[in-house]
C-alpha cells in the first residue's frame, strides 16, 4: 500500500483482503502506481509544437554532460535548448512517430486497425501520446500493468497473475489488444506502453532504492527471467507472476521472461522491444531491442509480449 514498494490496484470494487488476495491476483486486473514528480523529464516541446517523449540510455558511467548520475541516465536521440527539443535524428529512436515502411493503409487494415492512412494513424498516435502526458501533468504519475499482459489470443486482454498467452503475437495485434484493458470504463484510457514511460518506471525503481543502477542497466539477473539466473524455474517462458524474485516495487518481469512491444519507432521499419527474454543472459532491463518490424511474430526468442500502462482519460 506505500507508493515508493509499489501501490497496487485492483479491478472493480470489491476489497482486496489477506483472504481473498490470491484469487484477485488470478482474477482481477492489476496495474502499479509510477510517480512523476517532474513530467518535464517525461516529453518536450519542439519548434514546430509537437510533444516528443523523452527516451533515455541508461549507463553505469557518464556517457556525456548530460549524464544525470543520480539516475544513471542521458538523454537518447534528444536535446533541449531554451525549452525547445529536437530529436537528433528522425530515424533513429522516437515516439509518438510512424515507420514509413509500415503503417500504411495495407498493414493497418489488415492488421484490423481500419481504414485509416499513414498521416490519420500519425495522428491518433499523437493523441494518444498527449492524453497520457496530460494525465501525468495532472495526477503526477501514471499505472504501469503489474504484469505481461495476457490473454492475448481472446478478444479482451488481461493483467492478471498466472496467465501463460503472453507472447508471439505482431506490434498491432498487440497496439490494439492494450487497448481493451480498460474495457467500458470511459475515466480511463490503456494502451502499449510508451518508451518514456518505460524509462520512468526504471527511474523510479532506482530512485525508490528498489533497484541499483547496475541492476537496471548492466545485469538484471538478480531480478529477472534469464537463462543464467539461478531462481528455479529460469530459462524458460513461465506464467505471469511466476517467482517472487522477479519483481521490483511489485511490478512482475520487466527483466527477462518475454521480450515485450512499445511503442517506440526506430528508423523506418522497427518498433521497439524491451525487458529481454528468458532466453537471453541476464541483460539489463534498460536496454533496446529493434531487430522486428511491426508485423513479425518471434515464435523463439520469447517475444511478441506487451506491457500495457494506464491513465485518467482527458
Amino acid at each position: 500500500n506505500e507508493i515508493n514498494t509499489g501501490y497496487v490496484i485492483y479491478e472493480g470494487e470489491e476489497a482486496v483482503t489477506d483472504a481473498n488476495v490470491a484469487e484477485a491476483q488470478k482474477t482481477r486486473n492489476q496495474y502499479v502506481w509510477v510517480p512523476v514528480p517532474d513530467v518535464s523529464k517525461m516529453y518536450g516541446i519542439d519548434s514546430s509544437g509537437k510533444k516528443w517523449g523523452k527516451l533515455y540510455d541508461f549507463s553505469t558511467t557518464s556517457t556525456g554532460s548530460n549524464y544525470d548520475a543520480t539516475i544513471g541516465a542521458c538523454p537518447l536521440n534528444w536535446s533541449e535548448t531554451n525549452g525547445v527539443m529536437r530529436i537528433s535524428f528522425s530515424t533513429s529512436y522516437r515516439e509518438p512517430d510512424v515507420l514509413s515502411s509500415y503503417d500504411d493503409n495495407r498493414y493497418l487494415k489488415q492488421y484490423g486497425l481500419g481504414s485509416m492512412t499513414r498521416h490519420e494513424f500519425l495522428i491518433e498516435m499523437e493523441k494518444g501520446f498527449n492524453n497520457m502526458i496530460a494525465s501525468v501533468e495532472k495526477y503526477g504519475g501514471f499505472y504501469i500493468g503489474r504484469y505481461e499482459t495476457g490473454d492475448l489470443n481472446q478478444d479482451v486482454a488481461v493483467v492478471q497473475k498466472g496467465n501463460t498467452n503472453i507472447a508471439n503475437q505482431t506490434w498491432y495485434t498487440m497496439y490494439k489488444k492494450c487497448k481493451t484493458l480498460k474495457g467500458d470504463n470511459k475515466q480511463v484510457e490503456t494502451g502499449m506502453i510508451w518508451g518514456s514511460q518505460w524509462d520512468r518506471a526504471l527511474m523510479w525503481l532506482i530512485e525508490s532504492g528498489s533497484k541499483s543502477i547496475a541492476e537496471i542497466c548492466s545485469d538484471s539477473t538478480s531480478w529477472g527471467n534469464y537463462s543464467n539466473s539461478t531462481e528455479p524455474g529460469a530459462g524458460s517462458k513461465r506464467p505471469t507472476g511466476y517467482s517472487e524474485t522477479w519483481k521490483a516495487n511489485n511490478i512482475y518481469d520487466l527483466a527477462g521472461n518475454v521480450i515485450e512491444w512499445t511503442m517506440e519507432a526506430d528508423g523506418s521499419d522497427a518498433r521497439c522491444l524491451r525487458g529481454s527474454c528468458y532466453l537471453y543472459y541476464g541483460s539489463g532491463a534498460s536496454g533496446r531491442y529493434n531487430y522486428y518490424g511491426p508485423t513479425y511474430i518471434d515464435y523463439y526468442y520469447g517475444g511478441g509480449g506487451c506491457r500495457s500502462a494506464l491513465w485518467m482519460s482527458s
